[in-house]
C-alpha cells in the first residue's frame, strides 16, 4: 500500500484564488471526503497478446491486442474486474484508492486489490506445419516458453508447458495455429442486494446498467438478475435512496 499525507492547510492553499476562508473550505473538504476510486491497469510489458481479456469483457471496453500493441482499457470500462480475472499472466491490476481527512491531514492511500484468477487449461493444440513459415513470433509471446522456433527451419512445442492461453494463435501472421482451451467460470467476489422498502421505483439504475441486468417487478420496484449482473456497481452510484447495496464476499479466498 502507498500512503501519502499532506496537511489540510497546505492542501487548501491550492484554492486560494476562490477567495473563500480557510474555515469554509475546510468544512466543504470534510463533507466531500472520504472519496473512493478504482482503476484497471494493464502492464503493457507483461501483456502476451492472448486477448482473453478482450474476449471476456462483457461490454466491449477493451481494445484488442495486436503484435505491436498490447491490449488497452477503453473509457467505457465499468471496472467489473472480469478482465483481471481472465488474464493468465497477471498483467491486469485492479488499483483501489481513497482520499480522506484525518486529524487535519489529507491522506491518500493506493493499493492493489487481490483478484482471483479463472482457470485456463489447454485442451487441444493444432498447427499446420506445411503452412507455418517458422517466423518465431509465437515463441516471442509464449508466456511459458513452451514454443521453440529455429527461424525458417523448425517449430517445436512442449505441450506439458502450454497453458492454453492462445497467445500464439492470436499473433500468428498465417493463422495456422488453433488452440482449444478450457476457461473456468468467472469467480464471484461480490454480491448485491436491494432494499425494496427504500426503492422508489425511479428506475435510474435500469438506464445505467451496462448489461441490462435490472428489471421492473410487479410492485413497480427493481429486480436484479444475478445471472446477468457483472457487479460493476453503476447502479449503486446513481441510486438516490441507497436502496442498492454492492458488497465484497470473501468466499473465493478459501477456495
Amino acid at each position: 500500500m502507498i500512503r501519502i499525507e499532506k496537511s489540510l492547510k497546505e492542501f487548501l492553499e491550492n484554492f486560494e484564488d476562490f477567495n473563500y476562508s480557510y474555515e469554509y473550505l475546510s468544512q466543504i473538504a470534510h463533507k466531500l471526503t472520504p472519496i473512493k476510486y478504482k482503476e484497471i491497469y494493464i502492464n503493457e510489458s507483461k501483456c502476451v497478446r492472448c486477448n482473453l481479456c478482450y474476449y471476456s469483457c462483457p461490454i466491449n471496453a477493451i481494445e484488442k491486442a495486436k503484435i505491436k500493441n498490447p491490449a488497452k482499457i477503453k473509457e467505457n470500462c465499468v471496472k467489473c474486474e472480469i478482465c483481471a480475472q481472465s488474464c493468465p499472466v497477471n498483467a491486469i491490476y485492479v488499483i483501489e484508492g481513497e482520499g480522506k481527512i484525518e486529524n487535519d491531514k489529507v491522506i491518500y492511500t493506493i493499493d492493489e486489490k487481490k483478484v482471483p484468477h479463472r482457470v485456463v487449461r489447454l485442451k487441444n493444440y493444432y498447427i499446420d506445419l506445411d503452412k507455418c513459415v517458422k517466423c518465431g513470433i509465437c515463441e516471442r509471446f509464449c508466456p511459458t516458453k513452451a514454443i521453440k522456433v529455429e527461424r525458417r527451419k523448425s517449430f517445436n512445442i512442449n505441450l506439458d508447458l502450454c497453458i492454453g492461453c492462445g497467445a500464439c494463435q492470436e499473433v500468428c501472421p498465417r493463422k495456422v495455429i488453433k488452440v482449444e482451451r478450457y476457461l473456468g467460470e468467472i469467480i464471484k467476489t461480490k454480491d448485491i442486494e436491494v432494499d425494496k422498502s427504500l426503492c422508489v421505483g425511479c428506475f435510474v439504475c435500469m438506464e445505467v446498467c451496462p448489461v441490462n441486468a435490472i428489471e421492473q417487478d410487479l410492485d413497480n420496484k427493481i429486480k436484479i438478475l444475478k445471472d446477468k449482473c457483472i457487479y460493476c456497481g453503476k447502479c449503486t452510484e446513481v441510486c438516490p435512496t441507497s436502496a442498492i447495496n454492492l458488497f465484497e464476499i470473501s468466499k473465493f479466498e478459501k477456495e
